[in-house]
């Protein structure tokens, strides 16, 4: 059976993706909403709409994977919110400010691992 380049190209993200630690999966989901932001923002309509709801999708499971007991969390949980909104808004500018935040998040979450 011949595998096509999608084919090769899933698996290896696949693989990628199960054997990285938690902290590498962590930053690697916020590089995919990120991406899917500034996609979003190149688009119109419903395939714009389609970039938006996956990067909320990504926020919602950040939201819950959260342990709000200390104030980091919490803090965390609000950024993650307000983002969330602003995406739910669907303007240029709402979807300017979540990805300005969501960037400052993810360049932190990558110099944590750096760190590691």
């Amino acid at each position: 059976m011949k595998l096509i380049e999608s084919d090769v190209a899933n698996h290896y993200s696949t693989m990628q993706i199960s054997t990285a630690s938690r902290q590498k999966q962590i930053c690697m989901l916020h590089d995919k909403c990120v991406e899917h932001i500034i996609v979003a923002l190149a688009k119109d309509g419903a395939d714009k709409r389609v970039r938006l709801d996956k990067a909320q999708n990504i926020l919602a499971q950040f939201q819950a994977a959260l342990r709000t007991r200390d104030n980091i969390s919490q803090s965390l949980y609000y950024l993650y919110d307000y983002s969330y909104v602003l995406l739910e808004e669907d303007s240029t500018e709402s979807c300017r400010k979540a990805l300005s935040v969501l960037r400052v998040l993810r360049d932190t979450f990558r110099t944590l691992l750096l760190t590691l």
